[in-house]
């Protein structure tokens, strides 16, 4: 389904009220059009009005006055006096004074012609008929006449009247959009400078009220960003001591256990755990700072990285059946190395945790790290993507500039890291 186009509400205004300006052109036009057709027949009834009180008003003074009697225009005192012939063509009974009655007929040498009876009792007691007949040929051309001049008429009013509504409508429209394209130049300034207070008063109250709502979500949001970081620099910072105490108490054990001892792997292990959360550790400080300082990148063996990651992570699906194979298609490339390999631990962890019974597919290429594993039909779908590691992972993709996308549904779960773009953009000079 096609979406239609995105413009701004100024663009749209103008729009809207160029297509209703045509429609109410065209409207005016139509009804001009209608009235002129209607006025023209009313002007041939009124003329014809006039005729029969001139009429009524010369039997009124001189009874002996003589009718008229010719092929276009004839007059009869009473109903009966008009001939048969002509009286079969209006009516069958006498009229009434009313709006004269209009016919069409093809007359005895063929041409086509209007006819018009019409009965006047405004003068005379017993009432005038007056029954006129002209070439319809000579009535469609005045006719035609008439409309095309008014419409030629009408069409330079409607043009002037719709020129000068326009622009009225246009400068209300631009004056009742002013605000708007104010608001938006403030929320830009503010977006600019999130941490300064840009207070702009406008002209129009509930566009005052929108900016006030703003303000107050974007100091709510302010607020929780600098709980939020308070809280992962003061955890950063407690977490540090007993991790180091515990990294040290893990060497001195390390050097009393021979690698022969049974106890040996599980110290290895705690090793390896201990090691994570310092390293987790820094990266929760580090992004806790509100401008991050720049990561050292280092020559890494993305390939050879994986693969220890995989193995130390091998006991989270100790009790499936499921084999991680890696397509490993990358050089050593210069990475940020602690932060890379807290994503992709993480993301490991996240398949070998919720992985069913198959393959673990693993693709690492210089610019992209991809993991897809099959969904155990144990797990609930919608715990897969939540939780500390993927937004961690989220988090620092966001911040070094890399693409992450994790996409989920009944079968599979798919986790893909880019960060080809950023370095392109970082090499640029």
């Amino acid at each position: 389904m096609s979406q239609s186009p995105v413009r701004s509400l100024a663009a749209q205004s103008r729009r809207q009220l160029l297509l209703m300006a045509v429609a109410v052109f065209i409207g005016l036009l139509a009804l001009v059009t209608v009235f002129s057709f209607y006025q023209i027949s009313q002007a041939g009834k009124n003329y014809m009005r006039l005729d029969a009180i001139k009429l009524e008003q010369k039997l009124a003074a001189d009874p002996n006055y003589p009718l008229p009697q010719s092929d276009t225009v004839s007059a009869y005192r009473d109903w009966q006096a008009i001939p048969k012939s002509v009286r079969d063509l209006f009516s069958s009974k006498p009229i009434q004074p009313d709006d004269p009655i209009e016919i069409q007929r093809i007359n005895d040498s063929g041409t086509r012609e209007y006819g018009y009876l019409l009965y006047s009792d405004q003068h005379l007691s017993q009432g005038l008929y007056l029954v006129e007949f002209e070439a319809a040929e000579k009535i469609e051309a005045l006719a035609a006449m008439i409309v095309e001049r008014s419409l030629a008429d009408a069409s330079v009013l409607i043009a002037a009247f719709m020129l000068v509504l326009v622009t009225v409508i246009g400068l209300l429209f631009n004056n009742a959009l002013k605000p708007l394209k104010e608001l938006v130049a403030w929320s830009a300034r503010v977006k600019a400078h999130p941490d300064q207070a840009i207070n702009v008063r406008f002209s129009v109250r509930e566009v005052n009220q929108i900016a006030d709502h703003l303000m107050a979500s974007l100091q709510q949001v302010r607020e929780y960003n600098q709980r939020e970081q308070q809280f992962l620099k003061h955890a950063s910072h407690e977490l540090r001591t007993p991790l180091a105490i515990m990294q040290a108490s893990l060497d001195t054990l390390s050097l009393r256990i021979d690698d022969k001892d049974a106890s040996y792997p599980a110290l290895q292990r705690a090793s390896r755990a201990n090691a994570n959360m310092m390293a987790l550790s820094e990266s929760l400080l580090w992004l806790a700072r509100q401008h991050p300082d720049k990561v050292r990148q280092s020559k890494v063996d993305l390939g050879s990285l994986c693969t220890t990651l995989v193995d130390e992570l091998a006991y989270l699906a100790a009790h499936k059946q499921v084999t991680v194979h890696i397509d490993n298609q990358s050089d050593y490339i210069s990475i940020e190395r602690e932060l890379w390999r807290i994503a992709i631990a993480n993301l490991t962890r996240n398949a070998l945790t919720y992985s069913a019974s198959d393959v673990i597919e693993i693709k690492i290429t210089n610019g992209q790290f991809s993991i897809a594993n099959p969904i155990d039909s144990g797990v609930n779908e919608n715990q897969i993507g939540f939780g500390l590691g993927l937004q961690l992972v989220e988090r620092i993709a966001g911040q070094l500039n890399w693409h992450f996308e994790f996409q989920c549904d009944a079968q599979m779960a798919r986790a893909i890291i880019n960060w080809e773009a950023a370095h392109n953009l970082r090499d640029e000079p």
